[in-house]
């Protein structure tokens, strides 16, 4: 056949950007192909606003600039391509956890490519990510002064990079500008947790919560055009969990009937069986976001009976969800470790849902309800346990002075820190709360707003406040526990008095202070002539490692 003859195939303009490089036919699923997928590559994609005509596209590109060019041009330069590679390799791979989360392994690559804004702020995170792993005493790259290093001024300059692409954005209604203002919100939450920023992080955080109830308006709005816009709910949806964890994690860190606004939209029709670990953890983070709301009616005073089925029905969709997670892990017939992990970690958050679900209308501060838990606490415990078996996580011998956790370790979504300071904070068996507090000073590691270090500090200061000198004398052991070779058990089993409820500290709160944190206030709610005060009970000094009571 003559080729001159030939008929030359029409050039494919759709696809994927990382299949028009490979030159690979694409089948254009949203938001990643699975051609990249199945293939384990990152799918750059069509621009995080999704497909649709070039009329679509150019409307929204008369809303707010979006400027892809120079977000290349951005991370042209050597000291941000090597950011940029280690945020890829390092942070992105390890900030997100146990579970895997589309919104740091597929979404923000895609919005990097055509938002400075989202550029910039991945550039800042993994400045600091890089720094604390690379430079664990930062007083070295000081010299032992407060002037920002090279590196901390890199995080600073991209920082400002990121708030000034952001600014139209804020000004604009539509829902792209929402998405690209809520990731930045969730990148910068991570960046000024991993720096110890607190105050900063839970700002960013509020700021977040706003933000979202926007956006959950504007897909409201927009689901009721289109119903079936499968775009929105795989995109948006990856934003809203990654920010719902971040959410969950304050909550879970402030845990005093103060939880007023639902992150996660009511399921309408609950799932009859769990595909996956993340399918098993959205729906029992659903549960945590009820036990809250709910937390919250009772302290409001809402209707008794109303309360009391909400109840009842939360605990019903707890067992319902652990006959569906039963039935999944069978399935699972050769897990790898990592899904052990995630599996010892849903069982351990399934029964820290349950503890809180039958204590959370105890609106009246009574303490002496979470003695009827006992054996819950020390299930619970006895799976952490397990956990710690699993995640093999080595003891550091040599720490730091002053706030320091290890970077290497630390991680944006939630783990094991949060169940072991609810049972240090909560269970008045001494022998249970004293082996949490234990397993928390054996790791160095950070969990979004928690750290093990601060958690143990704080649960060690109100264990000691708590009990003073009322178990002297009476034989309660100091070490004991799988740890140091003996049945959790055996050492529950020894008969100890319980701690009176004048003893008992209620609804105790821990404010960080510092950039970065230097200074722990503790907190609780004192009850005079029927009214409730806030006491501050004590104050820690990171950098000295003293308690001062009193204050």
């Amino acid at each position: 056949m003559d080729p001159r003859r030939m008929v030359k195939a029409k050039k494919v303009k759709s696809g994927c950007r990382t299949c028009k490089i490979r030159k690979v036919k694409c089948d254009e699923g949203r938001p990643a192909c699975q051609r990249c997928v199945a293939t384990g590559r990152v799918c750059d994609g069509y621009g995080i606003w999704g497909g649709g005509s070039h009329h679509q596209r150019c409307a929204r590109d008369k809303q707010v600039p979006r400027s892809l060019s120079a977000s290349l041009i951005a991370v042209s330069g050597t000291e941000e391509r090597v950011h940029f590679e280690w945020f890829k390799c390092r942070t992105a791979t390890k900030l997100q956890g146990s579970f895997n989360s589309y919104f740091w392994s597929t979404l923000l690559f895609q919005a990097s490519f055509s938002e400075p804004a989202v550029l910039h702020a991945v550039l800042a995170l993994s400045s600091v990510h890089k720094r604390g792993i690379c430079y664990p005493d930062i007083r070295e790259l000081r010299g032992g002064g407060n002037i920002p290093d090279q590196h901390e001024q890199f995080t600073l300059e991209q920082y400002a990079k990121a708030i000034s692409h952001l600014q139209p954005h804020f000004s604009s209604n539509d829902r792209a500008s929402r998405r690209i203002a809520l990731m930045a919100c969730i990148l910068f939450v991570s960046l000024d947790l991993l720096r110890g920023h607190f105050t900063t992080a839970q700002i960013h955080l509020q700021n977040g919560l706003g933000i979202l109830q926007e956006m959950q308006m504007l897909l409201s709005t927009d689901d009721a055009v289109q119903p079936h816009n499968s775009y929105r709910e795989s995109t948006d949806d990856w934003v809203m969990e990654a920010f719902s964890r971040l959410h969950l994690q304050l909550e879970l860190f402030k845990y005093t009937h103060a939880h007023t606004v639902r992150v996660l939209p009511i399921l309408e029709a609950p799932p009859h069986k769990i595909e996956s670990v993340n399918d098993a953890w959205n729906l029992l983070q659903q549960a945590f976001d009820d036990i809250f709301h709910l937390a919250h009616q009772a302290r409001q005073q809402v209707g008794h009976a109303w309360c009391n089925d909400e109840q009842m029905r939360i605990g019903a969709e707890l067992g319902r969800w652990l006959d569906m997670f039963v039935a999944f892990r069978k399935r699972l017939r050769h897990p790898t470790l990592v899904e052990q992990k995630c599996n010892h970690l849903l069982d351990v958050y399934h029964t820290l849902a349950g503890i809180m679900n039958d204590t959370c209308l105890s609106v009246s501060g009574d303490e002496m309800i979470y003695d009827l838990h006992t054996d819950q606490f020390t299930t619970l415990l006895t799976k952490l346990e397990g956990l710690w078996t699993v995640s093999s996580t080595s003891y550091i011998s040599h720490i730091l002075p002053g706030y320091w956790v290890d970077m290497s370790k630390s991680v944006i979504d939630v783990g094991w820190i949060p169940p072991l300071y609810y049972i240090a904070i909560k269970c008045r068996v001494h022998q249970i709360r004293l082996q949490a507090i234990r397993l928390l000073e054996r790791a160095f590691h950070r969990e979004g707003i928690w750290d093990s270090k601060s958690a143990a500090c704080v649960a060690r200061k109100v264990m000691e406040m708590e009990e003073g000198n009322f178990y002297r004398g009476m034989g309660a052991k100091d070490t004991f526990g799988r740890c140091d070779g003996s049945s959790l058990e055996e050492n529950v089993s020894l008969p100890l008095p319980t701690l009176p409820e004048a003893c008992r500290m209620r609804e105790v709160e821990v404010v960080f202070a510092g950039s970065p944190l230097d200074r722990i206030s503790l907190y609780c709610k004192q009850r005079d002539m029927d009214q409730d005060y806030r006491v501050l009970l004590s104050v820690y000094d990171v950098n000295k490692g003293l308690w001062t009571d009193g204050i």
